[in-house]
């Protein structure tokens, strides 16, 4: 092999090598985190969930994402306040495992928010009450008043 062929092969065996590193990086990031595929929000009917939470309460993590104001005003049964702009901190004491965390606003776009920002820090078990309070409501299943 001449001086001229071994520097063709070393500079296809870098090109090849290059490619396949990128290959490697661009194919090795989950899809969710780009632009191509959008990501996927389980989403569970209100009176199915409520069903499931009567026969096992201590199983869920319910919890209302709506600020104060809204919570005080009429929430969900046994739903926990904790408006979306306190996330980033109780993040922190919620468990990634063992309860279902299941979130609701008022018509499910908050709690999308809040669902695919505790998605990003690893939660794997959420859930989001389709069509949030008001669809709880319309349900006719209990709600309380905060004094």
């Amino acid at each position: 092999m001449n001086l001229f062929q071994s520097r063709v092969t070393g500079l296809l065996f870098i090109f090849i090598l290059g490619a396949a590193i990128t290959s490697f990086l661009i194919y090795s990031t989950p899809l969710r985190y780009t632009d191509k595929i959008e990501p996927k929000i389980h989403d569970i009917e209100s009176k199915e969930f409520y069903e499931a939470y009567k026969i096992n309460p201590d199983g869920y993590i319910f919890i209302d994402v709506r600020s104060e104001d809204s919570y005080k005003k009429t929430h969900a049964l046994n739903s926990l306040s904790v408006p979306l702009h306190t996330l980033y901190d109780d993040r922190h004491i919620l468990p990634k495992e063992g309860k279902e965390i299941v979130l609701i606003c008022s018509g499910g776009r908050a709690s999308g928010v809040a669902y695919s920002y505790l998605e990003h820090f690893g939660f794997k078990n959420i859930s989001r009450i389709e069509g949030g309070i008001e669809t709880w409501i319309e349900n006719g299943l209990p709600t309380e008043v905060s004094p």
